[in-house]
């Protein structure tokens, strides 16, 4: 795991936007031609994995499932990957760096004072989730003392979750290409890190259908 995503993990979830909530996801949705372009982007040609997490089981993603771990030295490559678009931009009470960073070229991380690595770390945490234009000016630090930034990418091509089971994504940035999902009943998908799950097909059997069946 690189430096970076050490600091994501010791992030603290919960004190940040909805996109980050731990907990189940409530808001899947299907968005195929999002999931066509995003399999062109990773260079996505072969059959995705088959995944069925059973009744009333608890699985852990990576342990079913090797994912591709693909990294940049791109901070903007990266926002787009993990990140939210500057579009889309919420109103959380993120804390801003002291300054602007001003210096022409990088020195050695070993330099750098306890403020100016406490905003470059504040920088890299708005550049990606929020708005990147309120901190550009720290674009080429970020890069220089936090690439390379690594994510790791799951392609499955059909994912059942049967009722009571739950499928919990955990470790580092996930970004999840699912061709077909099924949840059954009060089935789960749980996540504890950043995730991004991009979805072309979803259906959502309910309790009574499924015993009646």
């Amino acid at each position: 795991m690189n430096e970076f995503n050490s600091l994501l993990e010791e992030f603290d979830l919960k004190e940040s936007t909805d996109q980050f909530k731990q907990g189940k996801m409530e808001t899947l949705k299907e968005s195929p031609n999002v999931l066509t372009n995003k399999k062109k982007r990773f260079d996505i040609t072969e059959v995705g994995h088959d995944l069925l997490v059973p009744i009333n089981s608890t699985v852990i993603l990576e342990n079913g499932i090797t994912p591709r771990v693909i990294s940049t030295t791109s901070i903007d490559e990266y926002k787009l990957w993990i990140g939210r678009s500057n579009d889309l931009a919420d109103d959380y009470a993120w804390e801003m760096p002291s300054k602007t960073w001003d210096y022409k070229s990088l020195k050695s991380k070993e330099e750098l004072t306890k403020k100016e690595i406490s905003d470059i770390e504040k920088a890299g945490w708005i550049y990606i989730f929020n708005d990147s234009n309120k901190v550009a000016s720290y674009s080429k630090a970020i890069e220089g003392y936090y690439g390379n930034f690594e994510a790791s990418l799951y392609h499955i091509r059909r994912l059942v979750i049967q009722p009571g089971a739950r499928l919990i994504v955990k470790g580092d940035p996930s970004i999840l290409l699912i061709d077909e999902m099924e949840i059954q009943g009060d089935g789960q998908l749980e996540t504890y890190t950043i995730c991004h799950a991009t979805i072309g097909s979803l259906r959502k059997i309910e309790q009574n259908k499924f015993i009646n069946n």
